[in-house]
């Protein structure tokens, strides 16, 4: 009997990336790509907000909208979002022992998210050029299960916050065109865990090398537990990064009423690097070491003058010790256009964006200790998002407004996954702007994004162990509000 030192370096290897590169799963359009840039918008459910000079905020989205209305403005609020879903089904060891995986249902896995900033300065330097810079958090999300649940060899936490600085410059290149550039420097932290069934990693793999299970009859020879289940191991990764890209934009008045705006974010690469946590659950290396279930294992490797401490022990520390890490990820361009048409008191806006989440279709992880490199595929489409808008002015002091959108998911029914239990998505929101003083306002909103109940058959391939996750995810919810103060001078 043999064990591959390659096939055991690669699979422990997985160990920890299994954790690591479902982030972006998580990180697409409807999961933790972030719209909102400005409350305004959001109350529009962020249709229009490329083309609408009125929204200061806007300038966020699209540098041209710098010093677009008022010589100088400043928004200072932002929004607060909680995440909401529930799964029912169940698990079972597949490939091992197919026993069923004890555990709950996981609770709801969504939190509170910690403010996302809507801050924008704007200042006209003259008739021509303006400046301006921008604070916001085009991703974000806090997905934490419980850490017994079923589904924990596919997922306990997901922490992912990106906020971004842009200062920009925004040019008034003819009497109906504005145009605008900014630099984007962005600081991303993540934090992702799930738990790792290393016995039952070595069970298959003896399998695969002998032909049969030659672990399970010493356990049962020796009255121990088999070992799946037996040496589990929780995996935590962090890491914070900080980051470069540019955005640009245009806004066009078409007519006296009528305005399109155009905004585009340029991809940005992560050189993500940070410490991989490993915590055994209640077993130590002498433990596994001395575990006569593996005593075939140590007996058939000395038989051909191999190694049991180099071949197995030495990999089950390297994957269940504490070590670095570091996953190269770009973060996909955005391109949004948008309509405005006002007419008195009415406003009705449009906006079509796209995010190329196709970009991601595999990660690489390295690590510092023993574990090898390896590639994980990821396979993400592009996600679109529709939203149109509508707007009054009720009074000279008041106005409110309204919408709708769709966005549709970066995963599908091949894709989905207990760390991505994302669906295509309906956006309903509502705002209300107080024109308190003349050169102050008040601006609200609130709204709600919908998911679709996600069907998941979700399956443990990176670990190597085959754990099959089943079941379906309540449509997930986000629910937000959002509030600013704003000056105009």
């Amino acid at each position: 009997m043999t064990i591959s030192v390659d096939r055991h370096g690669a699979a422990l290897g997985a160990l920890a990336v299994a954790l690591l590169v479902w982030a972006p799963r998580v990180a697409s359009n409807g999961s933790f790509g972030l719209p909102f840039d400005s409350v305004a918008g959001s109350g529009l459910a962020f249709a229009g907000v490329d083309a609408d000079r009125s929204d200061a905020g806007a300038a966020a989205r699209n540098p041209a909208l710098h010093g677009a209305t008022a010589r100088t403005s400043l928004t200072f609020g932002g929004h607060l979002a909680y995440y909401s879903t529930e799964f029912s089904g169940d698990a079972e060891r597949t490939d091992t022992d197919g026993s069923t995986i004890d555990g709950g249902q996981g609770g709801d896995p969504g939190r509170l998210d910690l403010p996302l900033p809507d801050i924008v300065l704007s200042h006209r330097l003259n008739q021509r050029w303006a400046v301006g810079v921008s604070l916001s958090a085009p991703y974000g999300i806090t997905l934490r299960f419980d850490p017994d649940w079923v589904g924990r060899y596919h997922s306990v936490d997901a922490v992912i916050r990106g906020v971004e600085l842009v200062p920009a410059v925004a040019w008034q290149a003819q009497s109906w065109l504005r145009l605008g550039v900014g630099l984007r420097a962005q600081v991303f932290d993540s934090e992702f865990a799930n738990a790792v069934d290393i016995g039952s990693y070595i069970q298959q793999e003896v399998v695969r090398e002998v032909g049969f299970d030659a672990t399970t009859p010493a356990c049962v020879l020796a009255g121990e537990p088999t070992l799946p289940g037996k040496y589990d191991v929780l995996n935590r990764l962090e890491s914070r990064e900080f980051a470069l890209g540019w955005q640009a934009g245009l806004r066009a008045q078409i007519t006296p009423g009528l305005a399109w705006g155009l905004s585009y974010r340029s991809p940005i690469d992560h050189g993500l690097s940070g410490r991989a946590g490993r915590a055994r659950d209640d077993w130590t290396l002498e433990d596994f070491d001395s575990d006569p279930c593996l005593g075939a294992v140590r007996v058939g490797l000395a038989a051909l003058g191999r190694s049991y401490e180099e071949e197995v022990l030495n990999l089950v520390e390297a994957a269940s010790t504490d070590t670095r890490f570091r996953t190269d990820i770009e973060l996909p361009e955005t391109l949004s256009s948008a309509l405005i048409w006002q007419r008195g008191r009415w406003a009705v806006a449009s906006t079509l964006r796209w995010t190329r989440w196709s970009r991601l279709q595999a990660a690489t992880v390295r690590f510092d200790n023993a574990t090898p490199t390896v590639v994980e595929p990821l396979r993400f489409n592009d996600s679109v998002l529709v939203a149109v808008g509508l707007r009054y002015r009720l009074f000279d002091r008041w106005t409110v407004s309204a919408g709708y959108a769709q966005s549709s998911s970066t995963v599908d029914d091949t894709t989905r996954s207990a760390r991505a239990p994302d669906s295509d998505r309906t956006y309903l929101s509502g705002g209300l702007r107080w024109q308190a003083m003349e050169h102050l306002a008040l601006v609200l909103s609130a709204g709600v994004i919908r998911g679709k109940a996600a069907v998941v058959e979700d399956r443990t391939e990176a670990t190597g162990t085959g754990h099959v996750l089943s079941g379906q995810f309540e449509p997930l919810t986000l629910v937000w509000g959002g509030s600013r103060l704003e000056w105009r001078f």
